[in-house]
């Protein structure tokens, strides 16, 4: 049976101009059929019709780099506290949560435990409705200061053949993509957000194992040599990149690296602070790079670096379901249009993920991941922000919302 939302304004991702009064169909297959102005419709009762005049159709959303295991709590340390199997089943109500908002595909940058894959198998089995899952495993680490903070979330390695081992690791286990540790972090106690930790060829290392099987890996990388390291060894997409000097933006653009600056962080974290438990130690740091994320980013998409939507969903109260608040800030900050911010959110997202051939825009043969909103989010983005507005998701041509 095919199905045809008809009479909405269409914003299709790729770029051309909006599409009013248009036609989505969708076949039995989950797939886009057609998208347009006008489409005759047979006389058949092979064909339902939803009429969604007056509203706007968008691709489904993408979120780039969330913790599907962490809930916002506003001292992830307390995360640890949660036993495994009880975060878990939270874990999967969130996704929920996160589909609900209008994200139908999120890449997870990182769990405890493999608790990602089990939640990732079990909406893929149809137990539950949620986001389609991209993860990585374990996030790979050498021995440093802080990863004890996240117990269960990080696979050390040190030296070439660990990372090596490492990479297999996960990768047997079925992760769709890698994630390396290349600098310090802000949400580690004695971590320091700008300092090189793996070398290159331990980095090189990561990506040659994920080069076998097709893949790719994600470097945190928030200093400038983290982030040249990751860069010269082949990583796909740089993380948060907050002190990026002027080699490493043109680094990015010279080798199409993406970055995914996750400003919800800081946000959230500035917004709560002590008063509302966020540690001393996350905001002192935060503190200290105050503003210079923004203007990395600025400068960055000056340069011509494609920039992805991440918000780093379940860091101290960056909540699952609250992730278009990441394209509010990009509006908000002047660092973007609504268009392009949904652009972020959308056909960069589906290419920094390498999922662009199935979903991302509405063209023909792709899934039919897309939501009915309530008013234009090209003229105000606040509207993604609010779940009420979000009318109806589909993803892979089913309605889930």
């Amino acid at each position: 049976m095919l199905t045809v939302l008809k009479g909405a304004t269409i914003f299709d991702g790729t770029g051309r101009d909006v599409i009013e009064n248009g036609f989505v169909i969708i076949n039995e297959k989950g797939k886009i059929e057609f998208v347009g102005s006008s489409y005759a419709l047979p006389d058949s009762d092979q064909i339902k019709v939803i009429d969604v005049s007056g509203k706007f159709i968008l691709p489904g959303l993408i979120d780039c780099h969330i913790h599907l295991d962490l809930h916002g709590m506003p001292d992830t340390y307390e995360e640890n506290l949660v036993e495994d199997k009880l975060r878990a089943i939270r874990a999967a109500q969130e996704m929920e949560a996160t589909l609900q908002a209008g994200f139908t595909t999120v890449r997870n940058a990182g769990s405890v435990n493999y608790i990602d894959f089990s939640v990732r198998q079990a909406i893929e089995n149809g137990w539950l409705n949620g986001p389609r899952i991209l993860t990585s495993g374990r996030i790979l680490s050498i021995t440093c200061s802080g990863t004890e903070y996240f117990a269960g979330m990080y696979r050390i390695a040190d030296g070439y053949d660990e990372f090596k081992k490492a990479a297999r690791e996960q990768l047997k286990e079925g992760a769709d993509f890698l994630k390396i540790m290349a600098t310090g972090a802000f949400m580690n106690p004695g971590g320091i957000p700008g300092a090189e930790q793996p070398d290159l060829k331990e980095i090189q290392a990561v990506v040659e194992e994920a080069d076998k099987l097709g893949k790719y890996v994600a470097a945190h990388a928030h200093g400038a040599q983290g982030i040249k390291n990751s860069i010269r060894a082949g990583v796909r997409t740089i993380e948060h990149g907050t002190f990026a000097d002027e080699e490493a933006i043109e680094l990015m653009v010279e080798n199409q690296v993406f970055l995914v600056p996750t400003f919800a962080v800081d946000y959230y974290w500035m917004k709560y602070g002590l008063e509302g438990g966020v540690p001393e130690h996350m905001l002192e740091k935060a503190e200290e790079a105050k503003g210079i994320s923004i203007e990395t980013t600025r400068k960055a998409l000056q340069a011509g670096v494609q920039v992805a939507m991440g918000t780093d969903a379940g860091t101290p109260y960056n909540y699952h379901g609250g992730n278009a608040i990441e394209l509010w800030i990009m509006v908000e900050e002047g660092l973007m249009t609504p268009q392009e911010a949904i652009l972020s959110a959308t056909r960069t997202a589906a290419l920094a993920c390498g999922i662009e051939s199935e979903t991302g825009t509405l063209e023909k043969g792709k899934w039919a991941d897309l939501l009915v909103v309530e008013g234009n989010p090209l003229k105000d983005i606040s509207i993604l922000t609010k779940k009420e507005n979000i009318l109806k998701v589909f993803k892979e041509g089913k309605s889930v919302k």
